[in-house]
């Protein structure tokens, strides 16, 4: 069986009949040269020949020999023929003729079946699976016919390598053509290429800004919300809250929801613009509506605590209850203290400890912690050391002080635990050396006491002062304790 590579000169001459752009265009010829070369094995033909058979196109229709080239091809390694066959047997025989009447006009070139099968395979549109490479190879056609939307999403493939190996140079390529008839997102593609060091750029801020100004100016509202980003970053050379700010304007305008959560910051705090509490709960509710998970969590606390704006629990308890049906820890270590607390919902320590117990699953420091504290307590949960001990031992390793002060306890006495004397005080002086009262209690006692440290009353005063100031009464009773014995 001769090579595919024998019959190369005239695949690209049926190419090149088939081509419908092409002044040589002859569909008839280009079957005659097909039919010819697949009856030699070479497998491109073979898949070309079963898409002029199953539609009959210049020849007489025949399905089960169609089949049978698509299966020889696909054998031999011919990925289009393999993917085509696939895709007949698993839909019904009106579906499978469109199907491949598209592709043969695909193949033709007609851009506007390649557009169809662009989107087919981009968004896995029955028959086909979803499948970014055969995407990109029929929205190259369009692209190479100076298609500026194929331009800019073929170059966005390359650059994300979705369907194509990344490829600087080939993303570059098709985003200054599509960028040079004016589209622009891939302006603001390229953009991002510099400013994130994508698909093996160098980070080049100057030429970030450049083609972000570009595409800001064409009215992209990602690229006005970057460029502002830039804007944002104190104590570098292009840090301008005002002109940031005229540049969230544009781009919340046209309803980006970050934009909107930024500016609503900016009134917020009065930055960039001057101070105004309304216009910042309209942009920051604006955002929350979006669904812009940031917005929810962070104008619930301003709501919550009414330092920034006027203080209101019912929409502070609104917002969180959306972030948290939205699987965000925060916001449900946030519910869970309002429900811990009594704080507008009626104390449930049942709820609270779910809240911990879903937030604290999902890595949510906070709420490990706090789910620690209700196990080792008993509170909302059955009490339970042990798994106290999981879950301060989780908060503890991301640097939490309070989870190192009571982890370190347990470790040292052995609670819910092995006993591990020399890691639970590593652990309880990270805590009181972070300065957290806990942990400056704890060690003041244990210098107090001196049966795991050698016993140290000036340095039990020291930690134990520490801890007072803070307002720990255990602190400030041990360290009267201490003032007694003195006198005695």
């Amino acid at each position: 069986m001769p090579s595919e590579t024998s019959g190369i000169s005239d695949y690209a001459a049926a190419r090149a009949h088939m081509d419908c752009t092409s002044p040589t265009y002859d569909l008839k010829k280009a079957f005659e040269i097909v039919e010819s070369l697949s009856s030699k094995g070479h497998q491109g033909a073979q898949y070309l020949h079963g898409l002029f058979l199953y539609t009959g196109t210049c020849t007489i229709q025949d399905k089960l020999t169609a089949m049978d080239l698509f299966l020889l091809g696909g054998s031999g390694g011919d990925e289009a023929s393999k993917i085509t066959k696939d895709e007949i047997e698993r839909c019904s025989e009106s579906e499978a003729e469109q199907l491949i009447r598209l592709k043969l006009e695909g193949e033709q070139g007609n851009t506007d079946a390649c557009k169809k099968l662009f989107e087919m395979y981009t968004n896995g549109t029955d028959p086909v699976k979803k499948d970014h490479r055969a995407a990109v190879r029929w929205y190259t056609v369009c692209a190479e016919n100076d298609d500026a939307y194929a331009q800019n999403a073929i170059g966005y493939m390359y650059m994300m390598g979705k369907g194509v190996k990344k490829d600087r140079d080939s993303a570059v390529k098709w985003l200054r053509r599509s960028a040079e008839l004016g589209n622009a997102e891939a302006m603001y593609h390229l953009g991002e290429m510099y400013d994130a060091g994508l698909c093996y750029t160098d980070v080049n801020t100057f030429e970030a800004m450049k083609w972000y100004n570009m595409a800001a100016d064409a009215g992209n509202p990602e690229a006005q919300y970057s460029l502002a980003s830039i804007h944002m970053i104190p104590k570098t050379k292009n840090y301008d809250p005002k002109r940031a700010a005229v540049l969230l304007e544009k781009a919340a305008a046209s309803g980006h929801s970050e934009a909107m959560y930024q500016l609503g910051m900016f009134y917020a705090y009065g930055q960039g613009v001057k101070r105004d509490p309304h216009k910042a709960i309209e942009l920051l509710e604006a955002s929350c509506e979006a669904g812009f998970q940031q917005a929810m969590v962070d104008y619930a606390n301003m709501r919550f605590e009414g330092q920034v704006v006027p203080k209101d629990e019912s929409i502070s308890a609104k917002w969180f209850q959306k972030a948290a049906d939205s699987c965000n820890g925060y916001a449900q270590y946030a519910l869970a203290c309002m429900y811990g607390n009594g704080s507008y919902f009626e104390q449930d320590e049942r709820i609270a400890a779910k809240l911990f117990r879903d937030a604290a699953e999902m890595g949510e420091v906070n709420s490990q912690y706090c789910l620690g504290c209700f196990c080792y307590e008993g509170r909302g949960v059955e009490k339970n050391p042990t798994e106290a001990a999981i879950w301060f031992g989780e908060a503890a390793e991301q640097g939490h002080p309070g989870a190192k002060a009571l982890m370190g306890m347990l470790l040292i006495t052995g609670a819910g635990i092995e006993a591990d004397v020399e890691r639970g005080l590593k652990f309880i002086t990270e805590s009181a050396d972070a300065g957290y009262y806990e942990g400056q209690y704890y060690l003041g006692k244990l210098y107090m006491e001196g049966e795991y440290l050698k016993q140290n009353i000036p340095r039990a005063k020291k930690y134990l002062s520490l801890a007072a100031r803070q307002g720990d009464r255990d602190a400030a009773t041990l360290l009267e304790k201490i003032r007694k014995e003195k006198m005695r």
